[in-house]
This record gives structure tokens, sequence and C-alpha cells, in this order.
């Protein structure tokens, strides 16, 4: 009687064992695939960041007042005022 519960605790331990040793490759698993995805994340983070520096410097150049001046001269046929005229109006 005494062989047959020391036979059945042992396998018990032995399935709880390998329990413990499923959950914990598991575990393993998870990380490695926590590990690339934050990989994955931080390339995706640089070439974001080089994206918005691309954008903001071209944001700049855009709206430069030298550039917009340009665009009026040339676009709009807009001229530069060089000397001011006063026009006095006599009753």
């Amino acid at each position: 009687m005494k062989k047959d519960i020391v036979v059945y605790i042992l396998f018990i331990n032995i399935f709880i064992l390998f329990c413990i040793c499923l959950e914990t490759i598991k575990i393993r698993w998870q990380f490695s695939q926590e590990h690339e995805n934050n990989a994955y994340l931080q390339v995706a983070n640089n070439k974001l960041t080089e994206i918005n520096f691309n954008l903001k410097t071209e944001y700049y150049h855009l709206s430069s007042p030298a550039k917009v001046e340009r665009h009026a001269k040339e676009v709009l046929g807009m001229v530069e005022i060089r000397k001011v005229i006063n026009i006095s109006y006599e009753k």
C-alpha cells in the first residue's frame, strides 16, 4: 500500500514538473517574440523620426520668406515698390 502511494506521489510530482517546464518554455518563447517586436519597433521609430525631420525641413523650405517672395513676383506678377509718390489733392 505504501509503495503505491509513493509511486502515485512520484507521478504527480513528475507531472507538475513537466507542466512547469512547458510553462518555462512558453514564457521564454514570449520573451523572444517581445524582443523581436521591440527591435522592429525601434527600426520603425528611427524611420519615422527621419521622415519627420525631412517633412519639417521641407515645410521650413516651402514657407521661407524668400520662397514666398519669389512666388509673389513670378506667379502673381507683384513688383516691389521702389519710390513712394505722395499725391496731394488741392481744393
